[in-house]
């Protein structure tokens, strides 16, 4: 910290979640000093273009960022970027950082994201084997995704499905490779996770689920992958899409309570009461479903950051939002909101076949999840409903056009 500059809030992570504390701090009403520490050296942006727009758009892709340089100068905060926070003094009150500077803080937050799952057995064909979570790395995939190359996903998720759908569209020869029985599995009901493998399918996408990748190796220009059913796969590019670990490291050195990420209040408080998270690393009480659990979606990063700026603030607002995760894949979006879990559903309109499909998920007469397919406006409407413990009346859905899939709700009501 420069000689007479009074500490004020440092921010460790300079992606969304930082970012959006940041601005969201100047518009509260903050005056003080902020410091926002990133390992990039980007301003901060939003990550959900790098596997779609990014990928197909025609001309030179830009980069989603949250404000301009200009606007970031205008509301006073300061970032040192390409910067490598390695420890926290809690008793001084003062985050290091790896090139021997040190910034002293009155609140803390950590924002430091996640780092992706890597795979052991791909090593040998490092060279071929990407992993999405930056600006950078878009550029570099976007670069190697041609037309009649061989692109091997590993990881039915929305990163995979969703690069999946921009290969394709490039001219690649594109398979998935998943784990798990069935695509997004941790997300989707069951006869939606078919519903979209099929959609995948008919664009000319081969997805092998229940497969794994057990050694590699280099043939030629090409990587060969050797699965656990003895199948081979020989791939142009092959690129690691099956989640992250949380970067909660620094909170752990320094003693703050961690459990599969920095465990935080409703307030995005830590232990420590001068030390907050937010986003992917921050582990969470959720008051809307009773629960304590880690989202990585670009709306958590948008309401935690919320949260803890407005406690920062002095107007503390707890944390009370219902899960949302979207996806745009061809010219489809699906939009969960809740925990629809693998449960069927209890009313549903239309089809997934069809333009606008919608679907709510019941527990206890209690609606607790919805997906949506072209449907935005229903699932706003929806996620308010869970939200507000919200108990929709059959007869009065069937009116509006809903087909009662499930008996679950007479079963509640007798």
């Amino acid at each position: 910290m420069s000689a007479g500059r009074k500490a004020g809030v440092v921010i460790v992570g300079g992606g969304h979640a930082g970012g959006r504390v940041a601005e969201r701090l100047r518009h509260g009403g903050f005056v003080g000093p902020i410091d926002v520490v990133g390992a990039e050296t980007e301003l901060p942006y939003e990550r959900p273009p790098l596997s779609k727009g990014v990928l197909t758009s025609a001309g030179v892709p830009a980069n989603a960022y949250l404000l301009s340089p200009a606007r970031w100068n205008e509301i006073g905060v300061r970032f040192h970027l390409g910067a490598e926070a390695i420890g926290i003094d809690r008793r001084e009150k003062a985050v290091s950082l790896a090139d021997g500077a040190s910034l002293s803080y009155r609140k803390l937050v950590l924002a430091t994201g996640l780092s992706p799952r890597r795979i052991l057995s791909l090593e040998p064909v490092a060279a071929r084997t990407l992993y999405l979570r930056s600006f950078a790395d878009a550029l570099m995939l976007r670069s190697r995704i041609v037309r009649g190359a061989r692109v091997v996903l590993v990881g039915a998720g929305l990163i995979g499905l969703e690069v999946a759908a921009s290969a394709v569209k490039l001219g690649a020869a594109v398979t998935v490779l998943e784990a798990a029985e069935r695509p997004l599995s941790r997300l989707l009901p069951p006869y939606l996770s078919q519903w979209l493998a099929e959609l995948h399918e008919r664009a000319g996408v081969r997805i092998l689920c229940g497969r794994q990748v057990v050694s590699s190796e280099v043939l030629g220009t090409a990587g060969r992958l050797h699965l656990d059913d003895r199948k081979i796969l020989e791939a142009d590019l092959v690129l690691v899409g099956i989640g992250g670990t949380p970067n909660d490291r620094i909170g752990g050195n320094a003693g703050l309570h961690v459990d599969n990420g920095i465990v935080v209040n409703e307030f995005g408080q830590t232990n420590d009461p001068d030390i907050f998270a937010a986003g992917d690393v921050a582990a969470h009480e959720n008051r809307v479903f009773g629960q304590r659990w880690r989202l990585e979606s670009w709306k958590n990063a948008e309401d935690q950051a919320a949260v803890v700026a407005s406690y920062l603030c002095g107007n503390p607002s707890p944390y009370s939002e219902v899960p949302w995760f979207w996806t745009d894949q061809y010219d489809l979006n699906v939009q969960v909101a809740g925990m629809p879990g693998a449960r069927e559903p209890a009313f549903e309109r239309g089809k997934p076949g069809d333009r606008s499909y919608l679907a709510y998920f019941m527990a206890g007469g209690r609606l607790i999840g919805a997906i949506g397919i072209g449907c935005g406006r229903d699932i706003r409407i929806a996620r308010e409903m869970i939200k507000a413990g919200g108990r929709p009346d059959g007869a009065e859905l069937v009116r509006k056009g809903f087909t009662r899939f499930c008996d679950e709700v007479d079963r509640q009501a007798s």
